[in-house]
């Protein structure tokens, strides 16, 4: 296995082609306050209808998410949930820009 830039463990999802690995001191939720581990890499899915373009980034706001808060934040999420409009999460894209919140489940590394 390889090891990260900053010679840690690189993170456990699948982005940009890399493989990413999440270990216990680096993947906590976002949530601030929230002890638990993160479950979840939130990313932002865009598609806008008049081009046909396709992006998905990382959430800025909220990087990581465990899975009770990822739970709520789309239980309580408002808006229309289509790829080019802006949807109101509670945790996520707090810059409320356009796109669909998706949740890249993260792979222990310390399992």
């Amino acid at each position: 296995m390889r090891a990260a830039p900053d010679g840690g463990l690189p993170r456990a999802s699948e982005a940009g082609g890399e493989r990413r690995f999440m270990t216990t001191e680096s993947h906590r939720c976002s949530v601030g306050g929230c002890p638990n581990l993160a479950a979840y890499e939130v990313q932002r899915y865009i598609f806008d209808p008049g081009e046909g373009a396709v992006a998905v980034l990382q959430d800025d706001t909220c990087e990581f998410l465990c899975v009770e808060h990822a739970i709520d934040n789309e239980v309580h999420a408002r808006g229309e949930r289509t790829p080019w409009s802006v949807v109101d999460y509670p945790y996520t894209n707090l810059n409320r820009l356009p796109g669909i919140a998706l949740y890249v489940q993260l792979e222990p590394v310390y399992v």
